[in-house]
């Protein structure tokens, strides 16, 4: 991603984070695993938490 944005404006891109789809998409996964619902609150007690190694 920093490498993208260093380019920004070089090669006229659009940089997205894609941290949140990250999440969402491992936060689905431990849900279907653990069968448990990933609430609106869980999920930002999750992404938090995985917020902390980012």
């Amino acid at each position: 991603m920093h490498q993208a944005q260093r380019q920004v404006e070089s090669r006229n891109v659009r940089v997205e984070d894609g941290w949140v789809y990250f999440v969402h998409g491992w936060s689905q996964v431990v849900g279907q695993v653990l069968h448990i619902e990933i609430t609106p609150e869980l999920f930002r007690r999750l992404d938090e938490a995985a917020a902390t190694t980012r």
